[in-house]
């Protein structure tokens, strides 16, 4: 059967010198008459330049590029408007690809911003109610208005999650990187799940935090929360205790919080961080989103800060939030 389209070595490398993206690299394959071919790849990797340079839209670094036998990289500029009148048809179908292209990217990204800012909205119209119910456990102090208070505060985490998460393409605009101190963090984390902690006799030790770093206090809190919220949920049924400390670096500060809970499998260990991952504990107790964790690496990725973890099945778990100590993110 006839060729209608080949393609040889086909190459489009965008930037100079050693900042080079290879957009398409070395690509070569034919399409015979009457039949239908379909381009799939991920994201970014090379599509539309393809049917660009197919299209003439595009100029190619090199290779060639054959239209019924014709070598299209060879036809000179003023030449390449007669080339598209004799092959409209072609033209104008893999223009309209692009266009139809932009049009549905545009759309679903005008779409995720509308979801984005109606969570938003959501989040914080939902939080008046939340602040309400928390008042009235406060001013009528009670066994039950302590349970109920109990789960409001579980509300309100999961509430606080999905703020967060969808403002994560965007938390740079959010940043207001300081000098903090530590300690502080500690104390605003503490203090908000303190009863919590009372309720379920866990024990708190605080040891040397009392040091500055240069980070975003909100974002840092969030952090923390996250970790405690895992270290509670996930306690030792008697004398549970959460241990805090830091250790300072000449760059860095390592803010340890451990637990003397159930511990993370070794096969589990290298996954917590991964989204939707929950884990035998998450699928034990079925009060596990495995968004947290996920959050919380995320976030310190956004922050240039990092966070590991190591654990020991029915021993302990220990997370480690590694702040930069003296130099600001640009």
């Amino acid at each position: 059967m006839k060729e209608v389209l080949k393609i040889e070595n086909l190459k489009k490398y965008y930037g100079v010198n050693t900042n080079i993206t290879k957009a398409v690299d070395g690509i070569s394959f034919s399409v015979l008459e009457g039949e239908f071919v379909a381009i799939m790849g991920a994201s970014g990797s090379g599509k539309t330049t393809l049917l660009n340079c197919v299209a003439t839209i595009d100029t190619v670094t090199s290779g060639h590029i054959f239209v019924d036998n014709k070598d299209i990289t060879t036809v000179k500029e003023n030449d390449l408007a007669d080339f598209r009148k004799e092959n409209l048809a072609y033209y104008k179908i893999l223009k309209r690809a692009n266009k139809s292209m932009l049009e549905n990217v545009t759309k679903i990204n005008t779409i995720q911003k509308d979801y984005k800012d109606y969570i938003e909205s959501w989040v914080h119209e939902i939080k008046i109610p939340i602040t309400s119910a928390k008042l009235i456990c406060e001013n009528n102090k009670s066994e039950i208005t302590n349970k109920i208070d109990e789960e409001i505060e579980e509300i309100n985490n999961y509430v606080e999650q999905a703020l967060f998460y969808a403002r994560l393409d965007q938390v740079s605009n959010d940043f207001m990187i300081r000098k903090i101190n530590l300690a502080d963090v500690v104390r605003n984390v503490l203090a908000r799940n303190k009863k919590i902690m009372i309720q379920n006799n866990i024990k708190v030790e605080v040891k040397n935090v009392a040091t500055d770093v240069f980070s975003d206090e909100k974002w840092l809190e969030f952090i923390s929360n996250q970790i405690i919220i895992n270290s509670i949920k996930y306690k030792k049924d008697q004398n549970a205790v959460i241990t805090i400390s830091s250790i300072d670096n000449k760059e860095n500060v390592h803010l340890k919080i451990k637990d003397n809970g159930k511990g993370i499998k070794e096969s589990e260990i290298n996954r917590i961080f991964d989204k939707g991952f929950t884990g035998t504990n998450g699928r034990n107790q079925k009060k596990s989103t495995g968004i947290g964790l996920y959050l919380c690496k995320r976030l310190c990725e956004e922050l240039d800060m990092n966070i590991t973890a190591k654990s020991k099945e029915n021993e302990f778990t220990e997370i480690t939030i590694i702040i930069p100590r003296n130099k600001r993110i640009d």
